[in-house]
C-alpha cells in the first residue's frame, strides 16, 4: 500500500532513520535486525532464505554484509513483488506450514517475528528445519501468557497466538538439534527507543491520549538531543544489558542442524552503523 504521499508504506525501516513511510518502532526493528545479523555472523554459509521476509529488507542486508545468495518468501504475494522491485531479491508467496523447497536447499533459513502468528508451531518449525542444511535463525517476542490468551479469546486478526520464552523451542525440536538462545529488547531500552525514534504518534491503544500529546509536543527537543549516534549506542546498550537483567521482550534462537557451521566467535564483525546506514530511496508504486 501507499500512504498519502504515494510512497510505498514499508513494514521495515527501509528508507532509513527518521525517514518515515514505514511502520512505527524503527529502533526496535533495528535492534531485531542487529541481533539477526549478529547471529548470522557466527555461521558459515553461502545461501539464505528469509521466510516471512516482507519487502526483502533483511535478505538484502544479509546479502550486502555477507556476500551470499538470498531469497525472500512471504505469505503476501505483494510483499514478494516489493522485494523484487526494491531490493532485486527473488521470492514467492508461501505458507510456512508447507514450504515449496527441497530438503536442505538453503544453508541458512531466517524467520523473524513470524512464528508467533502461525496456527501450528510444530509443523512450521519442522518445515524451516527441513529446507535448511545448516541452521535456522528465529526471532520472536516474549509476551505475557495473559496477553496471548486474550488475543485468542477475542480472535483478533493477525494477532500473536503463541507465548515464547528462551526454552520454548527446546520442547518442539528433536533432541539432537542444538539450540542457542539470546535475549534482547530490555524494557528500559525499549522505552528509551521511543524517545530516540522521535516520530509522531497519532493514537495508541497502550497509552492515554494526553501522554501521546505530550510526547508529540516534545518531538523537536528529542530530535535535537538524540540523533543517529544515539540510535547506535542504544542498540549496543540493549545488546549488553539484556543478558544481564532478567526482563526482556525479544529473543533470538539459532537452531543448529550442522554444528560444524557454528563458531562461538563472530566470523564477521557487525557494526550498528551497518544497520542504520542500510536504506533505499522512497519507492513509488
Amino acid at each position: 500500500m501507499t500512504d498519502e504521499e504515494d510512497i510505498y508504506h514499508a513494514h521495515q525501516p527501509i528508507y532509513g532513520f527518521r525517514k518515515g513511510h514505514s511502520e512505527p518502532g524503527t529502533i526496535v526493528r533495528y535492534i531485531i535486525t542487529y541481533q539477526t545479523m549478529k547471529a548470522l555472523s557466527h555461521l558459515k554459509f553461502t545461501s539464505l532464505l528469509d521466510v516471512g521476509g516482507a519487502e526483502g529488507y533483511k535478505a538484502a542486508l544479509a546479502r550486502s554484509i555477507f556476500n551470499v545468495s538470498v531469497r525472500s518468501a512471504d505469505l503476501s504475494e505483494e510483499a514478494c513483488n516489493r522485494a523484487k522491485e526494491i531490493f532485486d531479491v527473488d521470492g514467492e508467496p508461501v505458507d510456512v506450514h508447507q514450504l515449496p523447497y527441497n530438503d536442505n536447499e538453503f544453508d541458512v533459513v531466517l524467520c523473524n517475528e513470524t512464528l508467533e502468528h502461525v496456527p501450528d508451531l510444530q509443523i512450521a518449525t519442522n518445515e524451516l528445519m527441513r529446507v535448511c542444511s545448516r541452521a535456522v535463525i528465529i526471532t520472536v517476542p516474549h509476551e505475557p501468557k495473559e496477553f496471548i490468551e486474550n488475543n485468542i479469546r477475542k480472535n483478533i486478526p493477525h494477532s500473536h497466538i503463541h507465548s515464547f520464552d528462551t526454552d520454548s523451542l527446546n520442547s518442539i525440536l528433536p533432541g539432537d538439534f542444538k539450540v542457542i538462545s539470546r535475549r534482547f529488547l530490555n524494557p528500559y531500552c525499549k522505552l528509551v527507543a521511543g524517545i530516540v525514534d522521535a516520530m509522531k504518534i497519532e493514537k495508541s491503544e497502550n497509552y492515554p491520549q494526553l501522554l501521546l500529546n505530550s510526547y508529540n509536543f516534545c518531538l523537536p527537543l528529542f530530535r535535537l538531543v538524540f540523533g543517529w549516534r544515539s540510535a547506535g549506542m542504544l542498540i549496543k546498550l540493549d545488546d549488553y544489558i539484556s543478558n544481564l537483567i532478567p526482563s526482556y521482550s525479544g529473543m533470538s534462537f539459532i537452531l543448529l542442524k550442522d554444528e560444524n557451521c557454528y563458531s562461538t566467535h563472530q566470523r564477521k564483525h557487525i557494526a550498528t552503523q551497518q544497520i542504520i546506514d542500510f536504506k533505499v530511496p522512497y519507492h513509488y508504486l
